[in-house]
């Protein structure tokens, strides 16, 4: 099971407390970044407490300097019986140059107010509800982020023409598709594109 995403799990300014003395942001602090990141990720598939197990394979590429507005997306890649594994990808932008300095897969461990794991998807109640994933936004809990109402039932009714439709996904990207002309979807159509 994988969810990818639509806006970032968290965007800070780096200022002058997070940098060495080189002037570079310590990367004790990219890691808190990180954590923070995919933690917020893996809610997404727990209602409740999760916390760290294990972060493998950080990759520091480049350095972060002060004044950068640090980005990081973080998607959920697996989810176990009690665990949740991320994949998160830092970005800075700096002065308006979006630059990927960092990535990390990070895992979580559901657990109860114990402290003990429970499975994922595990209400207060005992209750255990499977999550469903799918892109989403960590800001508005799935909602429509950014999109006006209409925008948000147009978005709906072209999901729906597309579970419908035999075209091909390069078409159905493109302007014609829909459209009265020889498209398998176009009811009129009886020729393929």
């Amino acid at each position: 099971m994988e969810a990818k995403a639509k806006c970032p799990s968290l965007v800070e300014l780096m200022m002058p407390e997070h940098e060495n003395p080189s002037g570079n942001i310590f990367g004790g602090v990219l890691l808190s970044k990180i954590d923070i990141a995919g933690a917020i990720a893996a809610r997404q598939a727990h209602p409740g407490r999760v916390v760290t197990v294990a972060m493998d394979s950080v990759i520091f590429k480049k350095p972060v300097l002060r004044g950068d507005l640090l980005i990081c997306w973080a998607d959920i890649v697996k989810i176990g019986n009690t665990s949740i594994t991320t994949k998160i990808r830092v970005e800075v932008n700096r002065g308006g140059e979006i630059i990927q300095v960092t990535e990390a897969e990070a895992t979580y461990v559901a657990v109860d107010a114990k402290g003990i794991k429970i499975p994922v998807g595990t209400k207060d109640d005992g209750t255990v509800v499977k999550p469903k994933l799918s892109d989403y936004c960590v800001a508005c809990n799935g909602e429509a982020h950014g999109k006006s109402e209409d925008e948000s039932k147009a978005d709906a009714e072209d999901k729906s023409k597309s579970k419908q439709c035999k075209c091909s996904k390069k078409h159905k990207k493109s302007k014609k598709h829909g459209k009265k002309h020889k498209c398998k979807c176009s009811k009129k159509a009886k020729n393929k594109e």
